[in-house]
């Protein structure tokens, strides 16, 4: 019997991917998350950019792949994230690499709500969401049900009303229909409650310190393969590639009308390399695009004046010995220090990164749409 069955348990060891995950790996892939997520996965208010530190490392893997196949639909996220190109290994190295920071005892990092009226909130909770969730909000694996606690109010919320609307689908069930009776206020609500979840695991003094993994030639090699890179020194410029057969012209004119559509201001262009052609002087293409949200420039030169060397935010489109196009843009999020800055400051470089990745992603595929 033994002989018989040690064969059959060796082939299915042998076909079934076991291995540790690779944390370095993981930490080098989330540089691309990080440029809407935040360094640490901490997110920002508003509805793209959730927590994504602390997630279970099943849900994280499950997520991305709904957007891979379509089952979700952000193509920024997929673009600039290059999750559509990752391999198994991938997956499972930056799924636990982000499942493995806590940032919930650190109190810079605690959630807060504004808006809604908590005690609502709690007996929606205590009705609907606690059985799978957790009395606590942390969540239970056994169930496949994520941690809500910890997590940005105008995510839930956009979440939630995707769930009522059908663009969501909750409990892996097509047919469920929890929230098809809950209003706006409702949904409001419960955001606020859960926001105040979170606050139990606050230990005073505490702060958060990152892991850091050393990465191998091989890893720095591959980061600097693909459509989207980021530069290993400092990790403050971002880089995407236009894709072939976008002209000069159809990327700029994406770039210009999408930077409109979701309000930057564009402020200057300067066509560097057209100008010296008519001098005389030839050179690979090289044109620079500024654009600026002032409110946004406000809040941040506030909290630290040397922002402004940085506004307004720039986008070049260079050419490079080969030939290829490719669009360049500062890393806001990467330049600044989460730990010194205030909270909002540190959302807002986020918020602008999603801004200018969107432009970016308008002139690489040559469409504002």
């Amino acid at each position: 019997m033994f002989k018989t069955l040690l064969p059959a348990a060796l082939l299915l060891l042998c076909s079934s991917p076991v291995w540790a995950a690779d944390l370095a790996n993981g930490q080098l892939i989330n540089k691309s998350c990080a440029l809407c997520h935040g360094v640490h996965g901490q997110g920002a208010s508003g509805r793209l950019s959730p927590r994504i530190a602390g997630l279970p490392r099943e849900y994280l893997i499950k997520a991305m792949k709904d957007y891979v196949e379509g089952k979700r639909r952000y193509p920024l996220m997929v673009r600039t994230s290059q999750i559509d190109e990752f391999t198994e290994r991938d997956y499972e190295d930056v799924a636990a690499y982000l499942s493995s920071l806590d940032l919930s005892s650190d109190e810079r990092f605690n959630i807060n709500s504004s808006v809604g009226d908590v005690k609502a909130g709690s007996k929606v909770y205590r009705s609907d969401c606690r059985n799978c969730h957790n009395r606590d909000g942390y969540g239970k694996p056994s169930k496949e049900a994520p941690p809500l606690a910890g997590q940005h109010p105008e995510y839930l919320y956009t979440t939630m009303r995707g769930f009522k609307e059908g663009h969501r689908i909750h409990a892996n069930d097509e047919e469920d229909d929890t929230f098809k009776e809950y209003e706006d206020q409702d949904f409001i609500n419960l955001a606020a409650y859960l926001s105040t979840l979170d606050d139990a695991k606050v230990v005073q003094g505490y702060e958060f310190t990152p892991p850091v993994y050393k990465k191998t030639p091989r890893q720095l090699a591959a980061a600097r393969e693909g459509t989207i890179q980021i530069t290993d020194i400092t990790q403050t410029v971002v880089r995407m590639a236009v894709d072939k057969g976008v002209t000069v012209e159809a990327a700029e004119s994406a770039m210009l009308n999408k930077a409109e559509e979701i309000g930057l201001k564009k402020v200057a262009q300067q066509k560097v390399s057209k100008y010296l052609s008519k001098q005389g002087v030839e050179m690979p293409h090289l044109s620079i695009y500024q654009f600026c949200n002032p409110l946004d420039a406000r809040l941040m030169v506030i909290a630290d004046p040397v922002f402004s060397s940085y506004m307004p935010c720039r986008i070049s489109m260079v050419e490079d010995k080969e030939g290829k196009l490719w669009l360049m843009m500062l890393n806001l999020d990467m330049l600044i220090d989460s730990e010194l800055l205030p909270t909002e400051v540190v959302e807002t470089a986020v918020k602008v990164n999603q801004q200018m990745l969107d432009v970016m992603t308008a002139g690489a595929s040559g469409a504002s749409q």
